[in-house]
Parts: C-alpha cells; sequence; structure tokens
C-alpha cells in the first residue's frame, strides 16, 4: 500500500514541506487514531484519547484536518481557476478550503490559503505549514464564547486543552513561537470591547484582536499576508 504523503506528491506533483512529512510520522495527522471518518463515538471514545497529546490544531477555531490518506481522493469540484494550484490541507465546518498553493510558492515553500466555498475569494494566511500552524493557535485565544464551553467544566479546564496541544507541537515550531504561546495561554481571561463601524459588542478574550494581528504582523512577515484573489473562473 502507497505512503499517503507519497500518494499526495504523486497526485498533485507538489513536494510536500518536511514539517508534513515529520508530522505524518509522528502520528501528528492522526485526528481519528487511525478509526475512520465518519466514526459516531469520536467525541466520546477517540477525543478523550486525543486529548492527552494534540494532534495539530485540534482546539482551532473552526478548522478541521483533512486525514492524509483522503487528501489524494478529493477533488475541488467544477469552476476554480486551473491558473491555481491547490493542495487541501482542511477545511472549515462550512466547507471552505485550507489548502497549499503551490502556485504562490517563494524559494520553494508554498503558503497556506483558505478558499470560501460560496464567495469568489481565497485569503494568503501564512508563508508556510509552520506559521499558518502558529498562526491558528494564536488566533485560539482571541476570543471564548459559550459554545466554546459547552463541553468543559470551567474555561481553565479548556486552558488545560490549549496549554496541552501547545506542548504537543512545540517540537515542530520555532522556539520563540512556543514561548509566545505558552505565554498567551498562561494570561488571565478578560473582556475586551471590539467597536465596529454599526455596532460593538463584548468579547472574553486571551488575546484581544488588534494585539493578535500586531504579532502576525511582527512574528510572520510575508509580503502577501493576508492578500486576496479569485479562485473562480468568472
Amino acid at each position: 500500500m502507497q505512503n499517503p504523503v507519497e500518494a499526495i506528491e504523486q497526485k498533485y506533483a507538489f513536494g510536500l514541506p518536511e514539517i508534513y512529512k515529520q508530522l505524518y510520522r509522528d502520528g501528528m495527522l492522526d485526528w481519528f487514531l487511525d478509526g475512520g471518518y465518519p466514526n459516531r463515538k469520536w467525541h466520546t471514545h477517540i477525543f478523550p484519547r486525543l486529548r492527552q497529546k494534540p494532534p495539530i490544531l485540534l482546539f482551532a477555531r473552526d478548522f478541521e484536518l483533512y486525514a492524509p490518506e483522503t487528501v489524494p481522493t478529493l477533488s475541488l469540484g467544477e469552476g476554480w481557476d486551473p491558473a491555481y494550484q491547490f493542495v487541501p490541507l482542511g477545511h472549515t465546518g462550512s466547507g471552505d478550503l485550507y489548502a497549499f498553493c503551490p502556485t504562490l510558492a517563494t524559494d520553494g515553500k508554498a503558503p497556506i490559503t483558505l478558499s470560501l466555498h460560496d464567495d469568489n475569494e481565497t485569503t494568503v494566511l501564512a508563508p508556510t505549514l509552520e506559521a499558518f500552524i502558529f498562526r491558528e493557535m494564536l488566533n485560539r485565544a482571541t476570543s471564548f464564547d459559550e459554545y466554546d464551553l459547552a463541553q468543559y467544566t470551567d474555561f481553565e479546564s479548556l486552558r488545560e486543552d490549549l496549554q496541552r496541544a501547545a506542548q504537543s507541537i512545540s517540537p515542530y515550531l520555532r522556539p520563540e513561537w512556543n514561548t509566545l504561546l505558552a505565554e498567551v495561554y498562561d494570561r488571565p481571561l478578560r473582556q475586551e470591547t471590539v467597536v465596529l463601524p454599526r455596532r460593538q459588542y463584548t468579547i472574553e478574550t486571551l488575546l484581544p484582536p488588534s494585539e493578535f494581528a500586531q504579532i502576525i504582523q511582527q512574528e510572520i512577515p510575508f509580503d502577501r499576508l493576508n492578500a486576496t484573489f479569485p479562485h473562480f473562473t468568472e
């Protein structure tokens, strides 16, 4: 049976970054513990085991990892602009696509993008997979609501999961990024008012969105960061 990483590279004629290959070898891309998906008992049987050493982005906001075994079987469907190549990485709950975009590679490194399924817009999120993981883990700290706490007795129980996730991913990230994540995840929970042109609302946060944006600009210098482009043909 062909190695899933090799199958992805063969289908997309794309060399996956070494960090993806190492994460695969270390079991850090397995959200299902080889139990397959869907699994009706995932929350009761699989999730409690994953919490002990969380695989990548298990607690990220609205991110679901594609199992490497499924990536070679995926199809983007009709209407996607052939000028851009996307290699699936994950998806949101509503079906938006997280992917490597080799078309925009710089120095052989493909950035990670997010393509909306119901709008003709792709956003460049990070220059590398490592930077994307850091960004999403930091973004997780920007706000918390009642849905985030639904399966926890209190916020401190959720904090413990976030800190375990940071420890689990630490061998794959830059030391300074690990230090930042540890510091942010250890902060006291506080309220922050978000002011928009037509309304304002209050969130609970460890990292105010404005500070998050500042850290990302500082830690992930990239000329295409947050750039957008259409991915469907007109």
